[in-house]
């Protein structure tokens, strides 16, 4: 696919004076490609006229450069996903999972895209609503995970959950986290879900510091339809969507979470392994014999 006009989805936190977001806005314009901003960032730029600004539908671009971390990604795919356009993730810092560029290859990948040297991998996302009174009152869909939790200085929630109507277990814990097998080295790590190679479709159920050491992890079929019903008091539990929204829960509300009829298209590199991924990051010992 030939690349004539790119957007890019800037975390100004991590590049507070934006000479990053310059650089690849100079090296983007060298090779003769339109480069879209949102407005927040253009005025900030060297040259704010000559850039066009990048908004809703985020359909009139080709590919969406992330700058930032994996937050900045995450967000990105929940803006550009529905219109099925590829998203680069350029790592300015952090852990980065999802992001597959540092700072010092930009150039260098920056050329194997513009070449055609790169894959788009499909990554399986979730979609989900809640109900209160029989009224969808809430939709939403990501890419990493749905997390059920009490809010702070809340008891422990009961959650009951089924899973194609069927019922499965009574939760009393923290909380609850659903996510893709892309989520699962996020939050769902951290709670001592398994890691799950991210091109395999499902959906995996961790509870959050379960009372009862029998409740453990659940993988389940990505067709699976899965069913939260909040049994616990009013506005002691909020439920997240990729760490970055949040919506308060009341008794009785029901959370229903499903695989979302959207993709995210992340762009990668044949050289960038999965597990080469998880041995950097996560400091894994051993040596790599050739």
């Amino acid at each position: 696919m030939e690349i004539k006009r790119v957007g890019l989805i800037v975390n100004d936190e991590k590049d507070k004076f934006l000479e990053i977001t310059q650089k690849l806005i100079n090296d983007l314009r060298e090779k003769n490609i339109e480069v879209l901003v949102s407005k927040k960032i253009a005025k900030h730029l060297d040259d704010p006229d000559k850039v066009n600004i990048l908004s809703s539908p985020y359909k009139n671009v080709d590919m969406v450069f992330s700058l930032g971390g994996d937050g900045t990604l995450l967000r990105a795919a929940r803006l550009v996903a529905v219109n099925g356009v590829p998203i680069c993730g350029i790592n300015l810092g952090g852990l980065g999972f999802l992001t597959q560029i540092g700072i010092h290859g930009l150039s260098k990948y920056l050329n194997y895209i513009l070449e055609g040297a790169y894959k788009i991998e499909e990554r399986m996302m979730l979609s989900g609503h809640i109900m209160r009174k029989d009224e969808n009152i809430k939709q939403f869909y990501c890419l990493n995970d749905i997390v059920v939790a009490k809010k702070l200085f809340a008891r422990l929630i009961h959650l009951e959950t089924y899973i194609n109507e069927e019922y499965v277990i009574h939760y009393t814990a923290d909380g609850l986290v659903i996510s893709t097998s892309t989520g699962s080295t996020a939050y769902s790590l951290s709670a001592g879900g398994p890691i799950v190679y991210p091109s395999i479709k499902t959906m995996v159920i961790t509870p959050i510091c379960p009372h009862t050491l029998s409740a453990r992890s659940l993988v389940i079929n990505h067709k699976d339809i899965l069913k939260i019903i909040v049994l616990s008091k009013a506005k002691d539990v909020m439920l997240t969507v990729d760490g970055q929204q949040g919506f308060d829960l009341e008794e009785n509300d029901i959370i229903v979470i499903q695989e979302s009829k959207y993709k995210t298209k992340l762009v990668t590199f044949p050289e960038k392994s999965f597990y080469g991924v998880l041995r950097k990051k996560l400091k894994w010992s051993g040596r790599v014999i050739s």
